[in-house]
């Protein structure tokens, strides 16, 4: 179907694209990407993937049990309900390798109102949380934060959805309190895909990840960076690092997003350096 109806393919989008990486070292697949789709991968990517067509990666009882749980279980109640579908579908033969479209179809195939955000039920961030703690194998874990990073990579303040990107930003900030590991290894992932997944396009990439963190502040998803650039839990390394490479973006734009001016942003990364080496 891709060799013979490729145009008509190529309007799932950059979701086609994530799914032919991850089958990309099966020889078939391997071929079918050097013959069609290696040159256009790039502009493939700039198309955002329809909501009905992530509902289709996933089973309808996934996902009725799925929205079920983001509706109607509150805080507090849901490892029932996630022990329920994990026994479901989860832990079958294949289960755990449907998670990263089960991430996809949370990020982008459903989107609650502010009624239901605001009505104390379990969030999509920490569905999406459960799911990344239930990969037992480094591969699925690995497609699943790709999953959810993925609109990060090519997000375009103009056409990209805000929604899309919100539940890896909330993900890595309500987590940083008592699951840290988490939120660093969100973030030590995160740049990996911004140096390496596409080394040709790296600093288109690296821009499109600045501007999702712009975004995120600037529609009021979090406040500002501070809770991630000056929080003394999280890696030294990992909060440097994000320094620097929100300091690549203007300087006005990236005071903005921290919440603090560059120098004093930089001053503090090297005292908390100095203490750290001591």
């Amino acid at each position: 179907v891709l060799r013979d109806h490729t145009q008509v393919c190529e309007l799932i989008g950059r979701d086609l694209v994530r799914c032919l990486h991850e089958l990309v070292l099966v020889q078939e697949f391997h071929e079918l990407w050097k013959d069609s789709m290696l040159g256009r991968a790039a502009e493939i990517c700039r198309i955002g993937m329809p909501g009905w067509c992530t509902a289709m990666a996933v089973s309808p009882e996934m996902e009725t049990q799925l929205l079920f749980m983001m509706n109607n279980v509150r805080w507090g109640n849901q490892k029932r309900y996630q022990l329920w579908f994990a026994r479901k579908h989860l832990m079958v033969p294949g289960g755990e390798e449907r998670i990263p479209d089960i991430v996809r179809f949370i990020c982008c195939g459903y989107h609650p109102t502010n009624k239901v955000m605001q009505s104390g039920v379990i969030a999509r961030w920490a569905v999406i949380g459960w799911l990344l703690t239930s990969c037992n194998k480094s591969y699925v874990q690995a497609n699943a934060k790709v999953a959810l990073f993925y609109d990060w990579l090519f997000f375009d303040e103009g056409k990209g959805n805000l929604m899309n990107i919100e539940p890896a930003m909330l993900l890595m900030v309500n987590s940083v309190s008592q699951y840290t590991d988490i939120t660093n290894m969100l973030l030590e992932f995160l740049f990996l895909l911004v140096e390496n997944y596409d080394v040709r396009r790296k600093e288109a990439i690296a821009e499109c990840v600045r501007n999702a963190f712009a975004v995120l502040v600037k529609k009021g998803v979090v406040p500002s960076l501070d809770i991630l650039t000056c929080c003394e839990k999280l890696s030294p390394m990992l909060r440097q690092k994000l320094v620097a490479f929100l300091s690549s973006a203007s300087p006005e734009e990236t005071e903005k997003t921290c919440g603090q001016p560059i120098d004093e942003a930089s001053k503090a990364m090297d005292l908390n350096n100095r203490v750290c080496s001591n």
